[in-house]
């Protein structure tokens, strides 16, 4: 699959690189985003400029991401705030905070939307809540785009300096990645169980409650 998307690329430059970061956007299997260090070796023999290289992959990104963004945005804060009351367990979120959060996100989201760049998977589902919380689509796309622009740069540097002379970088790069993954899942993990705990536990205390109170009222 990677060999068209590098033709794509050959073929159109700049266009080829921002047209394969929608794609890649909305169809997120598509591995797209792996000519961006392609890209970055070609800036070193002058076939690319490096910040025109980010810029376009950053653009192309943003645009992909509506894509999920425009049907929560339609979808509205009322109707999102319901679904986190039914399956907001899985994201750590009680009841009595989604409220808050969503609050939150409609201030601030748009930094939350800019460091969730770098990370697979997530940086498509941000958009979900950033659209459903009322976040303006210029502003969601001005963080979107300067959060993926600034990791193509990374991505574009380092297939740069591998092609310079700094080939070990590259080899850095996938363990990284992974121990990267492996942190977040692991935290992930760590949040559900707690929350889950924290949660029976308020059950349990709500149960002894109306134990006492049905207690009470029939000894009364």
């Amino acid at each position: 699959m990677t060999e068209w998307i590098i033709q794509i690329v050959q073929q159109f430059g700049y266009l080829g690189i921002f047209l394969m970061l929608i794609l890649a956007r909305v169809l997120p299997p598509v591995p797209a985003e792996t000519v961006i260090p392609l890209a970055g070796m070609a800036a070193a023999t002058g076939e690319f400029n490096l910040l025109l290289v980010a810029l376009a992959a950053g653009a192309g990104s943003a645009v992909g991401e509506l894509v999920w963004y425009l049907p929560a945005h339609w979808m509205g804060r009322e109707r999102f705030e319901a679904f986190l009351r039914r399956h907001g367990h899985w994201l750590t979120v009680k009841p009595e905070q989604v409220h808050r959060a969503t609050g939150w996100f409609a201030r601030r989201g748009g930094v939350a939307v800019l460091l969730c760049q770098p990370l697979p998977g997530l940086r498509t589902l941000i958009s979900v809540p950033a659209g459903a919380c009322g976040l303006p689509m210029g502003v969601f796309l001005l963080y979107a785009a300067a959060g993926a622009s600034l990791w193509s740069l990374v991505l574009a540097g380092t297939g740069y300096l591998v092609r310079v002379g700094f080939p070990w970088i590259a080899d850095w790069m996938v363990p990284g990645a992974l121990v990267l993954f492996i942190v977040l899942l692991a935290t992930y993990v760590l949040r559900l169980v707690r929350h889950r705990r924290d949660t029976r536990r308020e059950e349990r205390r709500e149960e002894h409650r109306a134990e006492r109170e049905g207690i009470s009222r029939s000894g009364g």
